[in-house]
């Protein structure tokens, strides 16, 4: 969202006239996901897409009428409509686009969410209010927008559990649809011990939408160098560097130290913090001895659960290159919801 606006707004500065289309809907197999977004300037220029050129002309000449009238629209399109089969979408699922003139809006929304917003986005895609939005942080509620009063209060109540669960949904209030787009930072992968494992998890891991951070102790290892992808290096023990990085919801740790001068101090700091993943290197036997050890330490069960070990989803991974991509995919079903609770028989 932000990166739109941006683009909005320099199209804005430039004199011309800015139509947003956005993908509210998706059933059945689609190229993007909801929230994906195209914008159409009065000079023609586009930026962005919503399915990667399936129905993009469509979708333009839209835009294009929605700035001469001003009117906003919603454009359905499906495998089952001849219309449908003209324009491109051949996939087979079902989308919907909510088309609509941008111009001011990020004034509209206060500015638009900062770098570190964690909220969501309402907009009234149709009935009553279509065409209103309502900023939301996650905390503080209606924080800018044109939403009716009526319905910020009934679409606030929904907001904390839509973006803790990462999820942009269209919602019915009595005769309104609102969509409702969950904005936050990309969720951080903090990855605990440097060398080639850490070297090949840490490009994957970025291109698959995570924020990394390598941590080390050991100078030599953690040197920014060797990890162009990650956004940051830190070079500490565990008792240091953990304190200062505010582990939330969005966290996700990797530790592949293997080594436990790092992980003893390390792991009682994990499990007890709020963090949706923690994944740990070592074989199953390895793990099992682990978990054994941390029991006799007096650790509690559901504490236990929450070290996912060996690390990784079961693909038989042998290189480093293949554990990163069996990390990878643990943690992208731990983001999604589909990833069952315990311990795990990974790479």
């Amino acid at each position: 969202m932000r990166s739109a606006l941006e683009a909005c707004g320099r199209w804005e500065a430039e004199g011309k006239a800015v139509a947003g289309a956005t993908l509210v809907a998706v059933a059945g197999s689609a190229p993007r996901r909801a929230g994906a977004r195209l914008l159409v300037s009065s000079a023609g220029d586009t930026w962005g897409s919503v399915s990667n050129g399936c129905v993009e002309g469509d979708v333009t000449a839209h835009a294009a009428e929605v700035l001469r009238t001003g009117r906003p629209r919603l454009a359905a399109y499906g495998i089952a409509d001849e219309q449908a089969f003209a324009v491109g979408l051949s996939c087979g699922g079902e989308i919907e686009v909510f088309i609509e003139c941008w111009d001011g809006l990020a004034a509209r929304l206060g500015g638009g969410p900062g770098e570190d917003f964690v909220g969501a986005l309402a907009t009234v895609v149709a009935g009553p209010g279509e065409g209103s939005h309502g900023l939301f942080d996650r905390e503080r509620g209606l924080v800018a927008g044109d939403l009716p009063a009526s319905l910020a209060a009934a679409v606030g109540k929904d907001v904390a559990a839509l973006v803790d669960a990462e999820a942009s949904r269209v919602q019915g209030y009595g005769e309104s649809r609102v969509f409702l787009e969950t904005l936050a930072p990309l969720p951080r992968l903090l990855l605990f011990g440097a060398g080639h494992s850490a070297e090949a998890l840490a490009p994957l891991a970025a291109a698959a939408g995570f924020r990394v951070t390598v941590c080390d102790p050991r100078p030599g290892l953690a040197r920014p160098e060797r990890y162009p992808a990650a956004a940051e290096v830190r070079h500490g023990w565990p008792d240091e560097v953990v304190p200062g990085l505010d582990l939330d919801r969005r966290t996700y740790a990797a530790v592949l130290a293997h080594d436990p001068r790092i992980e003893g101090p390390l792991l009682p700091l994990l499990p007890a913090s709020p963090a949706r993943y923690i994944g740990v290197l070592g074989s199953r036997r390895t793990h099992a001895a682990r978990l054994e050890r941390l029991a006799a330490a007096g650790w509690p069960p559901e504490q236990l659960a929450r070290l996912r070990g060996p690390i990784g989803l079961d693909i038989g991974a042998a290189t480093p290159e293949e554990v990163a991509v069996a990390i990878v995919a643990e943690m992208v079903a731990a983001r999604r919801g589909r990833l069952e609770t315990g311990s795990g028989p990974g790479a």
